[in-house]
């Protein structure tokens, strides 16, 4: 037996935090601590974005996420801040090995009046991984959020080997308490008979305007190997899309165009195109 496998290889929790505000009608990024393996890049005003709007890229300096990670994303958009975050690809969850997984753990919060769009890439969960990853935003009031969780399961060999074990959440807390809990654990030998045999899927949430919902299930639908759900909570203020996709790449046209549709119906012009 290898030494290691006596050895519990965990690592010191990581926690980044990011804070947007609104100067003068202009938001900017007014904290940020990024210890390794997170790194950004500088925010961009993007013509034809909501006035003011920050656009922000995460990046890994890592090459992934290991056995033993713990990390932690803290997100703020103060009041009447108004953001876009997203990542510059997927993040990678490699093989635990038998080992323990890799815990993430993201928290946003929303502040009266503000804006933010939280748009990851996928997780990547390749053959033998584990991750337990959790979201949580904190809605102000009058605030506006699309928020999107995504996974693909994907063996580099090509011979269908699983990951080992999934454990995901997402939690939706209002001014008044909570307004949505989504949470699921699954094993990756059973990702096949769970998803019909799909490699990907995910879901796309709004929070602060439903009408947002009939929107993106069209864009969804337009598209080939999509097999998408809404869900509507009108009394929340919340529209939900859930979805199955075929391979990587309508998992990803899926998640653009579905975003392209909430924000075109939140803003009234479709938003400024984003590069990868």
């Amino acid at each position: 037996m290898n030494a290691l496998d006596n050895i519990k290889l965990g690592t010191r929790p990581v926690r980044a935090e990011l804070q947007f505000r609104t100067v003068a009608g202009r938001t900017h990024l007014a904290r940020q601590y990024t210890p390794h393996p997170f790194h950004i890049t500088r925010p961009f005003h993007h013509p034809g974005d909501p006035k003011g709007m920050a656009t922000l890229y995460l990046q890994s300096s890592s090459g992934g996420v290991y056995s033993g990670d713990d990390l932690s994303l803290d997100i703020t958009a103060e009041a009447q801040a108004q953001a876009h975050v997203t990542t510059q690809a997927s993040t990678i969850v490699h093989d635990a090995r038998g080992r323990e997984g890799v815990t993430q753990t993201v928290s946003l919060t929303v502040k009266d009046g503000a804006r933010l769009d939280y748009l990851p890439d996928p997780a990547i969960l390749m053959t033998g991984a584990k991750l337990c990853n959790r979201v949580t935003a904190r809605i102000g009031k009058d605030a506006r959020v699309i928020l999107a969780d995504a996974q693909l399961s994907h063996d580099p060999e090509g011979c269908a080997r699983p990951f080992a074990w999934l454990e995901n959440e997402v939690e939706i807390l209002g001014p008044k308490g909570p307004l949505l809990l989504d949470r699921f654990e699954l094993a990756g030998s059973d990702w096949p008979a769970r998803t019909g045999g799909f490699a990907c899927s995910g879901m796309m949430i709004v929070v602060g305007d439903p009408h947002t919902g009939p929107k993106m299930l069209q864009a969804a639908e337009a598209l080939p190997g999509i097999y998408p759900g809404l869900s509507v909570f009108k009394d929340r203020g919340i529209a939900l899309i859930r979805f199955l996709a075929s391979d990587g790449a309508a998992l990803t046209k899926a998640m653009t165009s579905m975003w392209r549709a909430a924000a075109t119906t939140l803003d009234g012009t479709p938003p400024a195109e984003r590069r990868k």
